[in-house]
Formats: structure tokens, C-alpha cells, sequence
């Protein structure tokens, strides 16, 4: 029994293995589609009025995306562009009224505040 039990577990095993070996190849994306993203992620997070918490957020995924496109990373450079345009379209950042968020910079600090923020 205990034979016939790992030559079974041994063609799964083998079928298995060559299964996940060549997976359906998806392309990795190349600089052309990195770029693309990049122009579609800087395009949209600019639409969100500048003291929209969204859009410092979508910001930092597209400083993020850039990072990548300059280490050679376009697969993470799509994924952060695309995090991005998610952000805008969504809005999942918001502060209320009177409520404020405050983050250093190199220049200083930049403070957004629930009342400075238009609707789009």
C-alpha cells in the first residue's frame, strides 16, 4: 500500500512540478509601459487639488514609481503608478474638518488641514 501511496504522491509531485515550471508567461512590463504608467499616475495626482491628502499620498507612490524606474524595476513601477491612480480614484485618504496632518520635509513641514481641502 505504502508504495503504490508514493508512486501516486511521486506523479503528483512530477505533474505538479511541471505545471508551476512554465506557468502561463506574463510579460514583465518594459520601460515603454513603465513610462506609460508614469505618465497616467503624474496626470491624475495632479488633478487632486494640492492640499488633498490623497494626493500627497498618490505622490509618494509616484516618487516610489520612479525610484523603481530608475533601479531597473518597471514591474514595481507599474504596480506603484497604478497604487496611485487608485488613491486619486478612490480618495482613501481624507481628513474632516478641523482634523490636520502634519509631515516633515526637506524644506520643512507641510501641515494639511480637513477645512483647506476642495472637493474635486
Amino acid at each position: 500500500m505504502r508504495t503504490v501511496l508514493s508512486v501516486a504522491m511521486f506523479g503528483v509531485v512530477l505533474l505538479g512540478g511541471h505545471a508551476w515550471a512554465h506557468p502561463a508567461e506574463a510579460e514583465e512590463p518594459t520601460l515603454a509601459d513603465c513610462t506609460r504608467a508614469l505618465e497616467e499616475g503624474w496626470g491624475r495626482t495632479k488633478q487632486l487639488p494640492s492640499r488633498s491628502l490623497s494626493r500627497y499620498f498618490a505622490e509618494r507612490f509616484m516618487q516610489s514609481a520612479e525610484t523603481e524606474a530608475g533601479n531597473g524595476e518597471y514591474d514595481d513601477c507599474v504596480e506603484y503608478s497604478e497604487k496611485a491612480v487608485d488613491e486619486v480614484e478612490n480618495r482613501w485618504h481624507r481628513l474632516a474638518p478641523g482634523e490636520s496632518f502634519r509631515v516633515t520635509t526637506s524644506t520643512g513641514y507641510l501641515e494639511l488641514r480637513g477645512d483647506d481641502q476642495e472637493d474635486r
